[in-house]
């Protein structure tokens, strides 16, 4: 071979290997995946994983855990009266404050009274109507409940036509208008009977507050006072108990009946109050007697069966004592104890609810004693206080949560 093909040789070579690295084997596939079963077209879909929380979402909330609650209870309030002329007279003065002196001893998670007056925005000079007693006040005047620490007020008694249908629709009204709570107040519309809820502290607190008196039947086109014979409690009232008792914590019933200056209970009062005792309620706690009347232990609960009066121009001997009633219940829903704080209505500077004390507070306690003694119940003493205690412990079913949406068909 010549020098000069030996020269050409190596190119001639790269030229016929194709000008580039020698290609590597590719890399197999790899094996398919097995196709799913198909699903019948009937078949419930399948439920997917719950989406993801943003990380900026608050952790879910669980049921805050019950703590005992306290509730109190006063008797009859009202703020003045139209007198034999025809004129008003105000029970406290431009600068009173009726329940200063008290509110220490009335203070409570829920403080309930009877509002024995109707409220309206214009209190008229002369009353419109002709009866002996004559109430009314002005929502200034109710000023006064929400100094006093007032949670809600019953309008369920037989003083709640004095400023006829005006009062009766303006009362509930202007009560919310001042931050407080109407109950019973008098319907335009049904149920007549009905347990009202209070949420406090994470419980779901009814009241039932009705009416076993009136002082002028109902007239059409008027609102309707929740009213009924006691002796048509159990008929009528227990099954609204039963009804609401699943949805609530407890269940008080708060009631205007009885005799006027009567000592003691009538004996359908006993065996109404404990039907609805039976039949679910927590308490039941009286008034419109206008003086004291016993307590009575029955089953899980108890019977007040007057408070007596609280706010009122009665300052007589046996009219003016009166007292709160304390009422605590335990997280299990069970009633620990109930206590009763003497107090008076003092006459000076103005007609108003004080403490009992030393003298005063012995013969308030000596009445209370002597009349729930009657009805076979006895108190412990804790220094001025009247107390009950160790009542049994089966508290109703707890409100169930929230049932669960049923999965779609």
């Amino acid at each position: 071979m010549s020098a000069r093909a030996l020269r050409l040789l190596p190119a001639l070579l790269l030229a016929c290997s194709g000008g580039g690295p020698t290609p590597t084997a590719p890399t197999p596939p790899p094996p398919a995946a097995a196709p799913a079963p198909a699903v019948p077209s009937d078949s419930p879909p399948v439920p997917s994983d719950s989406p993801p929380v943003p990380a900026d979402s608050p952790p879910l909330a669980t049921p805050a855990p019950l703590a005992a609650i306290e509730l109190t209870f006063v008797g009859d309030i009202i703020f003045g009266r139209y007198r034999g002329d025809n004129t008003f007279d105000a029970i406290p003065g431009p600068d009173d404050h009726p329940f200063a002196e008290i509110a220490e001893t009335m203070r409570s998670d829920l403080l309930i009274g009877n509002l024995e007056t109707p409220l309206t925005r214009d209190l008229p000079h002369k009353s419109p109507i002709g009866a002996q007693y004559r109430f009314g006040a002005s929502k200034e005047m109710a000023q006064h409940l929400v100094d006093g620490g007032f949670t809600a007020l019953s309008l369920a008694n037989n003083h709640a036509f004095d400023l006829r249908a005006q009062g009766m629709l303006d009362s509930p009204v202007i009560l919310r208008e001042l931050g407080l709570i109407p109950l019973g107040a008098s319907r335009t519309e049904p149920p007549l009977f009905r347990v009202e809820t209070i949420e406090r502290n994470h419980w779901k607190v009814g009241i039932l507050a009705v009416t076993a008196r009136r002082n002028a039947p109902h007239f059409d086109g008027t609102p309707e006072l929740p009213f009924l014979s006691t002796t048509d409690f159990d008929a009528l009232l227990s099954p609204v108990i039963a009804a609401a008792r699943p949805s609530h914590d407890l269940i008080i019933v708060f009631v205007h009946w009885g005799e006027e200056y009567a000592d003691d209970p009538a004996p359908h009062q006993r065996r109404a109050a404990k039907a609805l005792l039976d039949h679910g309620a927590d308490l039941v706690v009286g008034h419109h007697p206008h003086v004291l009347q016993g307590i009575e232990r029955h089953g899980r609960g108890a019977v007040a069966y007057s408070l007596g009066n609280f706010l009122f121009e009665n300052t007589h001997d046996i009219p003016r004592l009166t007292g709160v009633l304390r009422a605590r219940f335990t997280p299990e829903r069970c009633l620990e104890t109930l206590t009763f704080h003497p107090a008076y209505i003092k006459r000076i500077p103005s007609k108003h609810p004080a403490p009992a004390t030393r003298g005063l507070g012995k013969q308030v306690r000596e009445r209370m004693t002597t009349l729930s003694a009657s009805l076979d119940t006895s108190f412990e003493l804790r220094g001025e206080d009247l107390t009950l205690s160790s009542f049994p412990c089966t508290p109703a079913t707890a409100p169930p949560p929230p049932a669960p949406t049923p999965a779609a068909p």
